[in-house]
């Protein structure tokens, strides 16, 4: 048996049932922006996908799954790997790990656009927004705080299948959402307000208009929340929570 063969084949999705949180990921992943390994073109028993900053291990490890593992990884150790059951000790046994909380909301029910209509009749004075198109995709690159919103696309992929929007204030970026990856039918939103901005109520302003935009294509919207904050705008927008999950820190 071969490990480490990459797959696009969309069945192998089945190999992450169960998992809240991973399916998003792991179709962007099947779709080109990552990558999934398995460890028999054929019939695969495990899987590893890579996508942005995660891991997603599926399936039963066998033995072939240290050695797939280490593959997704390589040398970069910044990851935030989703390892479950027998796959935790395959993780342990490479790497000492930091174990972190983090929340899914269910990506069949989404929020409902007269709340986010009603929730961006609050747009302050002198407030707009901006679409991440044509220059503002080279823009984001740009700076730190912006930058995810288009990390994970070139500046054409990004044109073709990404979307899009900046909070501006009195013509400056102040916040905004975008697609931190995409996959067929949907998107999964990254949110991020400058440092300098926290607090005002911008992000939840730039992810209704997000999810509006997103529902005027007939794409669906994700949302996962790494900390208290993202949850709490997850309920003002109107996800329902899936449920909480683990991921393992790679400890430096």
């Amino acid at each position: 048996m071969q490990a480490g063969v990459k797959t696009n084949d969309l069945r192998t999705i089945a190999l992450f049932d169960g998992m809240p949180g991973a399916r998003s990921m792991v179709l962007a992943a099947l779709e080109g922006q990552g990558c999934v390994l398995v460890d028999s073109p054929v019939r695969p028993r495990c899987a590893v996908a890579a996508a942005g900053d995660f891991l997603y291990c599926g399936g039963e490890p066998g033995p072939e799954g240290k050695h797939l593992l280490r593959q997704a990884m390589g040398t970069y150790e910044g990851w935030l790997i989703y390892a479950t059951g027998k796959w935790m000790d395959v993780l342990k046994s490479l790497k000492p790990v930091k174990m972190i909380t983090r929340m899914a909301y269910r990506h069949d029910v989404q929020p409902k656009d007269e709340n986010m209509h009603r929730l961006l009749a609050k747009l302050p004075e002198g407030a707009g927004f901006q679409p991440i198109e044509g220059e503002w995709i080279d823009w984001c690159r740009q700076a730190e705080w912006s930058r995810d919103f288009v990390s994970l696309f070139t500046t054409e992929d990004y044109t073709r299948r990404g979307l899009g929007v900046l909070l501006m204030v009195d013509g400056q970026a102040v916040a905004g959402a975008s697609s931190y990856v995409s996959y067929p039918g949907g998107i999964e939103i990254q949110l991020q307000t400058r440092d300098d901005q926290q607090g005002r109520g911008y992000a939840t302003l730039a992810a209704a208009k997000l999810i509006l935009m997103a529902h005027a294509r007939g794409l669906i919207a994700t949302w996962d929340a790494a900390n208290p904050v993202s949850g709490h705008i997850a309920q003002k927008l109107g996800y329902q929570e899936e449920g909480t999950y683990q991921v393992a820190m790679i400890d430096k």
